[in-house]
């Protein structure tokens, strides 16, 4: 896709997936990608992401950047679909679900800092940062989600 068309390789594979998804065997396809995505894809890619984290320069000022890049990357997901739910008229408790729930960062990010990093765009020492952005987001957002759920059953009951 980068080479021929001059898109991202990840833009080039969803646009593959939308192709191969209107094929007759679309199903069969699909099913076959499953498991090599859990078999082979999915295990090489996140090793391969693994082996690009260096935690041999990790210091406390390195972890204070981290934790202060992953509360404003948080907060700034929250502000950001918060208000463009609030201004597609959800109501405030609304919103505020909408913003956490799209706190989460994954695979784009993981596969948007790789390639930062591999084009020099990225410094090493920084990649570490983006890999706690995931993995605090990833853990945290279900428990908020499910903090923010309960409180509306607890309205709702009362």
């Amino acid at each position: 896709a980068e080479t021929f068309f001059g898109i991202a390789d990840i833009t080039g594979a969803y646009v593959a997936g939308i192709i191969l998804c209107n094929l007759r065997d679309a199903e069969y396809i699909a099913g076959k990608m499953d498991i090599s995505s859990y078999m082979l894809f999915g295990p090489v890619f996140f090793a391969s992401i693994g082996l690009k984290t260096n935690i041999e320069t990790f210091n406390m000022s390195l972890l204070w950047f981290s934790l202060g890049f992953v509360a404003v990357a948080m907060v700034a997901k929250v502000i950001g679909c918060g208000l463009m739910a609030k201004a597609c008229r959800f109501n405030l408790r609304d919103s505020l679900k909408i913003g956490s729930g799209m706190m989460t960062r994954g695979e784009v990010a993981l596969i948007t800092s790789q390639k930062g990093l591999s084009v020099g765009l990225l410094d090493p020492v920084y990649f570490t940062s983006v890999i706690m952005l995931i993995i605090i987001s990833s853990v945290t957002v279900p428990i908020i989600l499910k903090v923010l759920y309960a409180k509306d059953k607890e309205v709702n009951h009362v």
